[in-house]
Formats: C-alpha cells, structure tokens, sequence
C-alpha cells in the first residue's frame, strides 16, 4: 500500500506542494522471468502486476535439503530512473486523463522490467541437470490495461479526494504559507529599494538607503532559510501523517482495485554451466509468452477489498534437451505451453491454482504437465513468505515443493511538484 502512495504522491500533477524527495521503500518481486523459464517459480503464470524500482528475492528449494538458500533473483524497473517529465499518475494507473486520454497502452515502458537468475542444482530434476549452475535473463512488460468506464471514474474521483486531503494534512500549512507571503513582501522591497538606490543622488540618502537595502536582504535570507528548514522537515512529517489517516487509507484501497483486463508478454533467455566451469558453458532454453488476466472483483469491495482471477497463460519454448540414453549430448527441441491460472486475494493473503500442458513438437514422449498450488502472505512492507506444491514439468511427475522469501530492497528518490 506504501509504494502506491509514494507513486501517486510522486506523478500527481495538482499537488500544492514544493519539490520534495521521496525514499521508494515497499518494493516486491514474486516471479521473475528468470525463474519461470527454469520452472523452478513459485507460479509459472504470472497475474500482471505493477513492478517497482528494484526488488530481490531469495529462495530455497525444500529438496535441495538445506535451509541455506541457493537461489537468486534480482529485478529492476527502467522507469523509475528514466521517467519522463511529464509523466503522471493517470498513465501509471493507466485510466483516462482529463483530456480522455485512455493510457490503455502506457505501462509499455511504466511496467517494463528487466530481471537476472542464477540457479544452482544439486539434483536432477524435470529440465535441470544435477551439479549445473544456471543463469538467466528476462524481460517483462505489460501490453495492455484495460478499465471500464465506471472504474476509471472511481480512481479519478478517488486521486482528486487523495490530493485535497493530502494538501490539508500537510504539517504546519499555516506557518509556510506566512512564510511565504513574507518572502513575497521582502522580495518586493528589496526591488523597491534598488530602484530607489539607483536613480537617488544625494550620497547621505543613498547611504541611508543602502542600509535598509541591506537589512532586507539579510532578513530575506533568513526567511528563506526557515522556508528551506520547514521544506526538509515535510516529508517525514507528512509521510507519518498520511500513514494515520483513515480517509488516506481508504482512498489508497480504492486505488489498489485492479483493471477489469491486463495483458503481460515476456521474454527470457537462460544457459547452463555443468558443475559451474564457465568453460562448459551450453545454450539451455528462451521463452517468448503472454499471460492476460481477467479481473472479477468481490461485491462489497469496501469490506473485503478481495479479487478472484482468472489468468491465460501461452508460451513458446526453444529447449535445449538431453538426449535419451546420453549424459552430454543435447538437441534443441520446440515445445508449446498452453495454460490457465486461479488466483484469489483478500488484504494480505493471496492462494492460486495453475495447471499447464506442455507439448514438444518433434517428441512427443517428452510432452508433461505442471500442476501447483501456492500460497502467498504479506508479513510486512517488502517482506512477503510464499508456500507451493505441486508437479512440476518432467516425463517423471516431478513433485514441486519450495518454501519462499520475497524481500524488497532499493531507494528511488523521485520529486513532489506543483
């Protein structure tokens, strides 16, 4: 809930606020491409999410018989570095502006996000290889995210009622509007006063103004310098406000209801190192695919804040496999997935269902599925434990079990403006 204050607290345009900087501390990362082109994600359908600046997860699998993770998967969102200056909240929320602009489009760049995994198995199981090391790149973006009339005017009606009271909740209003209307009155006389001391002629008067003209600029840069103390102390203090605020918080939740329609596609790329000798170094399997979800809210919103989905999952794979009867000869094969995901949420608690058929176009004796069911809970800001079960991919029916942590980490300071 923080991260999506701070993000509307950042692109909202009518703010009457000076430039401030703000920390993006609440920050998550569930499944990176990296780790579902290894199968080895938690959920290999993704429902499509907001990413955020930087985010880090760290894992570990139940048979790898340790409880030391060996997993590693690092993610970082390009926009929150290279965001353009006029970028706004309607384009990150992706409903219409003022203008009716429907931003259905815009989260191309706003929730691209580039990830990296490194995998090391111990075990052979499903598509990896016993004592191989693996590493891969991906590439996330959303398509397409859609809201239908009547949402786009509740999170436009739910912005304009979170900017007003934000304004109001500012700490010490009072005090740094007088500030600045006496600022105003000395920056006036200081003009004044130089106007005078240019055009006077008489060196007694001139001196006699000169004095003056001086005490004003003194005096002006010690209002500045309150102004400057009383701007450094905002945020903080508005941040502590916000977070105690009941009407702030409602207006958040009403900010969090997802689009009726979100479409993802994603690339990733991995190689495989046998015991982790750079010179083994083989190709192991790309990924190109698409998830598009369907978003049925519950009926009383405001009590629950819950959302049942429904997720279409469709990838392309070329997979480089060990050839049967052979311990390193390897043939690229195609295979094509084809499936569906349930997901249902209320507050902090998040369970799915997925089922995916995998057909391998040339060998059919390798066609398997993957069936498993996860469990997800929000302990804390950026701190999140995951819980799955299942069969994973494999002519074997491999059982799929991991236990997850999904910590979030990073500072992005983007600005408050006017």
């Amino acid at each position: 809930m923080k991260n999506l204050l701070i993000i509307i607290a950042t692109l909202w345009s009518t703010f009457s606020l000076k430039a401030q900087n703000i920390e993006l501390k609440d920050l998550k990362n569930l499944n990176s491409p990296g780790f579902q082109i290894l199968d080895i994600a938690p959920s290999t359908i993704d429902r499509p999410s907001n990413p955020k600046a930087f985010a880090a997860s760290i894992m570990s699998l139940t048979n790898n018989g340790t409880a030391i993770p060996k997993n590693f998967a690092l993610e970082v969102t390009p926009y929150w570095y290279f965001k353009p200056k006029n970028a706004t909240v309607f384009q990150y929320l992706n409903i219409k502006d003022d203008a009716g602009r429907s931003n259905t489009f815009t989260g191309i760049f706003n929730k691209m996000s580039i990830s990296l995994a490194s995998v090391f198995n111990d075990s052979t199981s499903g598509s990896l290889i016993k004592n191989t090391n693996y590493i891969a790149f991906g590439l996330k973006t959303n398509l397409i995210t859609y809201r239908n009339e009547k949402q786009n005017q509740k999170l436009k009606n739910a912005l304009a009622n979170f900017s007003k009271r934000v304004i109001d909740l500012r700490p010490n209003q009072k005090n740094a509007d007088a500030l600045d209307i006496e600022l105003n009155r000395i920056d006036n006389k200081i003009r004044e006063l130089y106007t005078r001391l240019k055009n006077e002629t008489d060196d007694a008067v001139k001196d006699s103004i000169n004095t003056e003209y001086q005490n004003a600029i003194a005096n002006r840069a010690l209002v500045q310098k309150k102004i400057d103390d009383f701007e450094t102390q905002v945020p903080d203090l508005l941040e502590a406000n916000i977070q105690k605020d009941t009407l702030i918080q409602s207006y958040l939740k009403e900010l969090d209801d997802l689009p009726l329609i979100q479409v993802d596609v994603a690339f990733a790329y991995s190689e495989a190192f046998p015991d982790n000798a750079t010179t083994n170094k083989r190709f192991n399997r790309s990924g190109l695919w698409m998830a598009a979800a369907l978003n049925a809210f519950s009926v009383d919103k405001a009590e629950l804040n819950d959302n049942l989905a429904f997720i279409l999952c469709t990838r392309f794979i070329s997979d480089n496999v060990l050839q049967e009867g052979s311990l390193d000869v390897f043939e690229r094969e195609n295979a094509f997935d084809l499936g569906f995901k349930l997901e249902y949420s209320i507050k902090d608690l998040a369970i799915s269902y997925e089922y995916i058929k995998r057909d391998y176009s040339d060998t059919s004796n390798l066609n398997s599925e993957r069936k498993v069911g996860s469990i997800q809970y929000k302990i804390s800001d950026g701190l999140y434990v995951t819980g799955a079960y299942g069969t994973n991919f494999g002519i074997d029916k491999n059982l799929f079990t991991l236990f997850g942590i999904n910590y979030g980490f990073g500072k992005s300071l983007v600005k408050l403006k006017n």
